[in-house]
C-alpha cells in the first residue's frame, strides 16, 4: 500500500463507481479493482459493499478514507515543504461554467505567476461541492443556495459577489427600434420571443419552466429557444434573436443592453462564494484565500 493507492481508493469512495473512477485515473477497471482488492487484503478488512454494478463505503471504508484523506494530505503537505517552489503546484478548481467564466480572471491574478498550473472543471454546483469534500478539487466556485442544503462543517467560504439578473438583449434587436431607450412595460416586453435554458446554469435542475429565475408561472414567456450552453444562449441574444435573463455580470463582457421595466421591479440575485476545506489546505492555499478575503 502507498500513497498513489490510497489516492486511488479516494477518488473510488467519491465516484463509487469502479467505471468511473478507472476512467479519470486512466485505468482499466482490472487493475483499480485489483489495487482496491490489495489494500482490503492488507487491512483484512472490506471497505466497500457491493450494491448491484456500483460500490458504497461501509462503516470501516469510511474510517479508511478519512484517515486515507489525511494521510495523503500530510505527505503532500510534506513535499510542499521541502521543495518549496521548485515544484510546480496543481490548483483544481470546479463550478459551474457560467461562474468560472466570471470569476477566473480575478482568480489568476491572485496565484502565483510561476510554477502554478490551474484545472479548470466545469460541473454543476452538486457535483463540484463533491469533487471539493473527495479532495478532487482545492476550490469550488458556488451560490451560496448550493450550500444551504449540505453539511459545511469542513467547508469555508469567502463571499466574492452578488449578481442580479437582467432582461437583454443585442442592440441591434428589433425592440430597440420601437424603444429606443430601452425602456417598456412588461406587456410589451412579453411580446417577444426569448432564449432560455433548460435547467438551472448554477445547479444543471429544472427550475421553474425557464429555469433562469424568471417567474413564468405569474407572467409567462414565449420562449421560442433552450439550449443548456451559456455561450450558445449569448449567442443567440446577441444576433438579435431572442431577449434573455441573465446575470447582470455577462453585461459588460459581451454586446448587450439592458431592458428596463417600467412597471415591473422584481429581479432575482444570486450570492456567489469560494469554497474550500480549511483541514486539507496546503500553504499556497491558504495565502490565495488570505489574498481574496483582503479584496472582498
Amino acid at each position: 500500500m502507498n500513497f498513489e493507492d490510497l489516492r486511488k481508493v479516494i477518488h473510488l469512495a467519491h465516484s463509487q463507481n469502479i467505471q468511473a473512477s478507472a476512467q479519470g485515473l486512466n485505468l482499466t477497471p482490472g487493475a483499480l479493482s485489483k489495487t482496491l482488492k490489495k489494500i482490503e487484503q492488507t487491512l483484512n478488512t472490506e471497505l466497500f459493499d457491493r450494491v448491484g454494478r456500483n460500490i458504497q463505503l461501509n462503516s470501516q471504508g469510511k474510517k479508511f478514507i478519512q484517515y486515507a484523506t489525511k494521510l495523503v494530505h500530510e505527505y503532500e503537505q510534506m513535499c510542499s515543504e521541502f521543495t518549496g517552489s521548485k515544484v510546480k503546484q496543481v490548483v483544481n478548481v470546479t463550478g459551474p461554467s457560467v461562474l468560472l467564466n466570471h470569476c477566473l480572471n480575478t482568480l489568476i491574478k491572485l496565484l502565483p505567476e510561476n510554477n502554478t498550473e490551474l484545472n479548470i472543471d466545469a460541473r454543476f454546483e452538486g457535483q463540484a461541492i463533491k469533487r471539493l469534500v473527495g479532495g478532487h478539487a482545492q476550490l469550488a466556485i458556488v451560490t451560496n443556495e448550493a450550500l444551504t442544503n449540505i453539511d459545511t462543517t469542513d467547508l469555508h467560504s469567502v463571499l466574492l459577489g452578488t449578481t442580479t439578473l437582467k432582461m437583454v438583449a443585442a442592440p441591434c434587436h428589433r425592440l430597440f427600434s420601437h424603444y429606443p431607450t430601452g425602456k417598456m412595460t412588461l406587456k410589451q416586453l412579453l411580446a417577444y420571443a426569448f432564449v432560455c435554458p433548460s435547467s438551472s446554469p448554477f445547479c444543471g435542475i429544472v427550475r421553474g419552466i425557464g429555469s433562469d429565475g424568471w417567474p413564468d408561472q405569474q407572467f409567462p414567456r414565449n420562449i421560442a429557444f433552450r439550449t443548456d450552453d451559456f455561450s450558445s444562449l449569448l449567442s443567440i441574444v446577441s444576433q438579435g434573436q431572442a431577449v434573455a435573463y441573465v446575470p447582470d455580470f455577462v453585461i459588460t463582457s459581451k454586446a448587450l443592453r439592458v431592458i428596463e421595466l417600467v412597471d415591473f421591479k422584481y429581479h432575482a440575485q444570486e450570492t456567489y462564494s469560494l469554497v474550500y476545506k480549511p483541514a486539507m489546505a496546503d500553504g499556497w492555499l491558504k495565502k490565495l484565500i488570505a489574498k481574496v478575503k483582503s479584496q472582498a
